[in-house]
């Protein structure tokens, strides 16, 4: 997350949105560097996750696992109920939109992304990171179908599965197959955001080779990118 503690470090933002919230795994990092956080997700099964793993972290007195904030108990966000697509918020409200593993699983991501610029104040940034997880190439496939010989030798967890889960709606999502860092660029340059970039987490993907089972490997290789643009400051 050292790319992402820079970026905040340089744009120094108060009101974050935390959009497909989930577990609150990215609000609770945001939280534990002082920023005002809102986490919004359309599942009020997440929320309730979200809400309980808030409870706890603050019963335990657990603190940060983020450097340079060791010393720091996790802070309470704001959590709420809405759609990616239609937030419930009004224009130019916040100063960073961040979302994590969201995009690939929306029906409309041009929407999406056209909305949070909305609710972006001029100036502000939006992050979105992603991954690639069903790349169509052959080399990606054939590393996830070892992957799932792999994990029914060794009952690990494997992407097969979870892919069926998505197989009823597969053909509603746009970027299911195609979550390609060149495609989310067209997104957000298509919404007419500046200075938009990529960045592939070379870090975030060293870190999964070496710390995760040889199965999750060669399904996920180089698989996770963050890319960010900025709404324009002279935009009304």
């Amino acid at each position: 997350m050292r790319t992402l503690s820079g970026i905040i470090s340089c744009l120094q933002p108060k009101k974050v949105l935390d959009v497909g919230a989930g577990t609150g795994f990215l609000s609770n990092i945001l939280s534990e560097m002082g920023l005002d956080v809102t986490g919004v997700d359309l599942s009020r099964g997440m929320l309730t996750q979200a809400k309980e793993g808030m409870r706890v972290q603050r019963s335990n007195g657990n603190p940060s696992p983020v450097p340079d904030h060791q010393d720091k108990i996790r802070n309470v966000y704001n959590l709420c109920q809405g759609d990616a697509e239609g937030l419930p918020f009004q224009s130019s409200s916040f100063d960073l939109v961040v979302s994590r593993h969201l995009l690939w699983t929306l029906p409309h991501p041009a929407r999406a992304v056209a909305e949070w610029k909305r609710i972006l104040r001029p100036g502000g940034m939006m992050i979105a990171i992603d991954g690639n997880w069903f790349d169509p190439a052959i080399s990606k496939k054939i590393g996830r179908e070892i992957s799932g010989l792999l994990a029914g030798f060794s009952q690990d967890h494997n992407p097969v599965p979870f892919r069926q889960i998505y197989k009823p709606i597969e053909k509603d999502l746009p970027l299911f197959q195609a979550s390609r860092p060149d495609q989310c660029l067209a997104l957000f340059m298509s919404a007419g955001l500046e200075k938009a970039k990529v960045d592939r987490l070379d870090e975030v993907n060293r870190f999964y080779k070496k710390n995760t089972s040889l199965s999750f490997r060669m399904a996920n290789s180089d698989t996770v990118f963050m890319v960010f643009g900025e709404r324009g400051e002279s935009e009304n």
